[in-house]
């Protein structure tokens, strides 16, 4: 019976206090409400930290690499990498208002980190092609990859060809002309590689900045049954309409030792004359397009693509070319 008894007042013993805590469900939830409430202030915190970067009036450039580092030195990566994707800025992105604001220490300091994770969402890509089309700034949009397509990326990796290039210049600003100059790497071996796409179209698509808009270069075999290789030229999503002349000039290189007379360049024109439209809008709009406006102008290029000696490619494979366009 002693034995029983013992047993009685053992089992009546209270647990020790800090077991009851421990333990006890409720404290639990409450943690993890208060670690949750934490959470939250210092994501409205860095937020309106980095509003004040991109929007703010006193802007301190020296001041914007600490400012944002320290904010994302207060967050998870990931935390900070959901903050810098999203429209949570008056409607926009925090890189949107960098570059709206001319503040290129801010887009560099926050793009760091989006870099690191190695993409943009399609909110943030949205969002900065836009930013850079109502600035036409080509140089951003350039240095941001954001008219790079991953399939081209590839196939250069594999070639071992280098970044093609494409720069912006204002020929002639009252006259709305400018000039886009193009360097394309292994032109003709690129563009004869077995096509990638269902539509079994091979094709390099260039896409730049200027007057306003965001434009595409395309160099193309629309139809395999005809084996015709074109060029053409239209405007992307968001851009507004267009009426313009344009020429494309590619420049000729000479295949014969000794040659005193440089072959002529050769120029493709893309215009809207003669023709049943007035102007050039994008394929994807948010309204109907009217039956006079077409999507894109369309040329043949000839088959010198499949030519071995062509003067239109140095000696190195590389098509150098510039496309002289005035708005009308």
């Amino acid at each position: 019976m002693a034995t029983n008894s013992e047993l009685v007042d053992d089992s009546s013993t209270p647990p020790a206090y800090d077991t009851i805590f421990s333990a006890s469900p409720i404290e639990c939830d409450q943690s993890s409400v208060f670690s949750s409430r934490r959470m939250k202030n210092k994501r409205t915190a860095v937020l309106s930290r980095i509003r004040d970067i991109v929007l703010g009036p006193d802007f301190t450039p020296s001041s914007v690499v600490p400012n944002v580092n320290a904010c994302a030195a207060a967050l998870p990566a990931a935390e900070f990498f959901k903050i810098l994707q999203k429209r949570n800025i008056e409607g926009h992105t925090a890189l949107y208002w960098a570059i709206v604001n001319n503040r290129p220490q801010a887009l560099w300091a926050l793009n760091k980190f989006i870099f690191i994770s190695g993409y943009y969402s399609s909110v943030c890509e949205d969002d900065l092609r836009d930013a850079c089309m109502i600035t036409t700034n080509h140089a951003i949009f350039w240095q941001l990859a954001l008219g790079v397509r991953s399939e081209d990326t590839r196939l250069r990796y594999f070639l071992g060809c280098p970044s093609d290039r494409i720069q912006v210049h204002m020929y002639d600003e009252p006259a709305n002309q400018f000039n886009v100059v193009l360097r394309i790497g292994m032109f003709q071996k690129r563009l004869r590689a077995p096509a990638t796409s269902t539509t079994g179209d091979t094709k390099l698509i260039y896409e730049f900045v200027a007057g306003g808009r965001i434009w595409w270069l395309r160099f193309h075999m629309p139809d395999f049954t005809k084996g015709i290789w074109c060029v053409d030229i239209g405007l992307c999503w968001r851009s507004h309409p267009a009426r313009l002349n344009a020429v494309l000039v590619i420049e000729a290189h000479s295949r014969k030792p000794g040659s005193t007379a440089p072959p002529e360049a050769l120029k493709i024109p893309f215009s809207l004359t003669d023709t049943k439209f007035v102007a050039l809008a994008p394929l994807k709009t948010d309204h109907p397009r009217p039956s006079n406006i077409t999507w894109h102008i369309e040329k043949e290029l000839g088959d010198w693509v499949m030519h071995d000696k062509t003067p239109y490619v140095d000696d190195e494979g590389t098509l150098n070319a510039t496309l002289e366009i005035t708005l009308l």
